[in-house]
């Protein structure tokens, strides 16, 4: 089930060192990453060699230094197995939207060990891990967005049955990562608020079918994220 696109962006500064390896800044196509499905794994191994391709340091599409680092369908532990790019490029700023995949599907093996105490403990070691090795780096994490069962359902025939229904896991998370934010050295953009609906589910202007972002959701998404962008830019 292909989720949420966009997990990485990140704001850099040109680096262009040409005695490096780059290619051990990336995953091996052989690694294993836990709890990742067979058609998160297809993807994942496509974007990486795009990654190789047009490394950050030499992609700057002559005028802009944003860079999407985001793998269609990736979760908490992809992104875990792939820091060292973006540690290496020391960025400016790194804006994090991750977690839905890992939540969304039922049919995991060892499913029940994916809780929102897991998912949340590890976004947040995602963002210790950047800041341990580039204190300089701005870290900001996005809460994850809301979810509209009864869209999804009139648009697919079917909801995965969560034994925790999962607008809940949802909002466990988001708490468990602005709750921590006051001790750990990151900021909290609350997308979740944003898009929510007065019955605490996506409100159906900014979504295809309950879970994707329609060009409204993408609109207001681009929007509420622009000004930390240009905060980061004057800083820097």
């Amino acid at each position: 089930m292909n989720l949420l696109i966009v997990s990485i962006i990140t704001l850099t500064s040109i680096i262009n060192d040409n005695k490096i390896d780059l290619n051990r800044l990336y995953p091996n196509p052989i690694i294993d990453i836990k709890y990742q499905q067979e058609w998160q794994m297809n993807l994942y191994e496509e974007r990486i060699e795009e990654f190789k391709k047009h490394p950050i340091g030499n992609n700057k599409y002559n005028v802009h230094n944003i860079v999407n680092r985001g793998i269609s369908g990736d979760i908490t532990e992809g992104i875990l197995a792939r820091l060292d790019e973006i540690i290496f490029y020391k960025p400016i700023a790194v804006f994090l939207l991750i977690g839905i995949n890992d939540i969304f599907d039922i049919g995991i093996p060892n499913r029940e060990k994916i809780t929102p105490l897991y998912v949340a403990n590890n976004i947040i070691k995602i963002a210790n891990q950047i800041i341990d090795h580039s204190p300089s780096t701005e870290i900001y994490i996005q809460t994850i967005l809301p979810v509209n069962h009864e869209i999804y359902i009139e648009e697919n025939g079917f909801f995965p049955e969560h034994n925790v229904p999962l607008s809940e896991q949802i909002i466990q998370i988001n708490s468990m990562i602005i709750n921590q934010a006051d001790v750990q050295q990151y900021k909290v953009i609350d997308l979740h608020s944003l898009f929510i609906n007065q019955d605490g589910l996506m409100n159906k202007v900014y979504t295809t079918d309950g879970v994707h972002l329609n060009n409204n959701g993408y609109g207001a998404w681009v929007k509420c994220i622009n000004n930390y962008i240009q905060e980061s830019q004057i800083k820097n």
